[in-house]
């Protein structure tokens, strides 16, 4: 069997704090995450960072975010991706100085995991462009024998909140339609919902994370933001192709009443 942990939408500051009034400081939010997985988990086959892991992308919040990554799960293997608060070109220059790979793939045992950008510059939204969608699609064919997840950032069917729906992916019925080609593809994971999401199509799995910052309002048709723990989700994948997976809530700041 092989574990992944996912963790999502870190949304580190220029410098150490809240991000807005009212909000938890996110670099110790983090800290108390990674600690508790230091605390509360074996060692994974790997640590998987599903994007807008700076709020305003600058160099210094990567380094800190390396920093919290090495004093916490320092020899744990970790992949990322960017979000759409992320810039990419930054993100993958300061992970992968570290050896960490930005929209990488790897293969472990039965199972091929490939990460895959959605993240536009300048855009809430999402998209997945062309030359993306041909290389996802050249490694699943090239894999052919082994199941497969994806993970990307911006999820890629709409969650029930009107105004977190209008900043999806936008070309999320390109993705499914390439899914579907690849029968042995059980999981899609993603981030930016700020929250546990789990639904199904078919033999795949979509599960949306928590974040370690603050978590969003499920079915909410406005911004919103709910008084609940950070958390993060692990998966173990079965030689068979099936999976069992769960949110881990871990204890620490909530937002201020006014913020929920």
């Amino acid at each position: 069997m092989q574990r992944i942990i996912q963790i999502s939408d870190t949304h580190l500051g220029t410098e150490p704090g809240p991000i807005r009034p009212g909000y938890p400081d996110s670099d110790d939010q983090l800290a108390r995450v990674l600690a508790a997985l230091r605390r509360e988990q074996a060692r994974p086959d790997l640590l998987w960072l599903t994007g807008d892991l700076a709020e305003t992308p600058d160099p210094k919040a990567y380094d800190r975010l390396l920093h919290l990554l090495q004093t916490y799960v320092g020899d744990w293997p970790v992949g990322g991706l960017a979000g759409n608060h992320d810039d990419r070109a930054l993100l993958r220059a300061a992970l992968a100085g570290a050896g960490h790979p930005v929209d990488g793939h790897r293969v472990l045992g039965e199972w091929l995991l490939i990460g895959v950008n959605s993240a536009q510059p300048g855009q809430a939204a999402g998209h997945i462009d062309p030359a993306e969608l041909e290389r996802l699609d050249q490694l699943l064919s090239t894999h052919p024998a082994h199941w497969a997840v994806i993970a990307i950032h911006h999820p890629v069917v709409p969650i029930g909140s009107a105004w977190m729906d209008r900043i999806g992916l936008q070309n999320g019925a390109d993705l499914l339609g390439l899914l579907d080609r690849h029968p042995r593809v059980r999981a899609c994971l993603f981030g930016h919902i700020h929250q546990d999401f789990q639904a199904r199509r078919g033999a795949i799995e979509l599960l949306g994370c928590p974040s370690t910052c603050v978590q969003f309002t499920p079915g909410s048709q406005d911004f919103a933001v709910e008084r609940i723990h950070a958390g993060y989700r692990v998966i173990e994948l079965h030689p068979d192709g099936t999976i069992t997976t769960r949110v881990q809530r871990v204890p620490g700041e909530l937002p201020a009443e006014n913020e929920a």
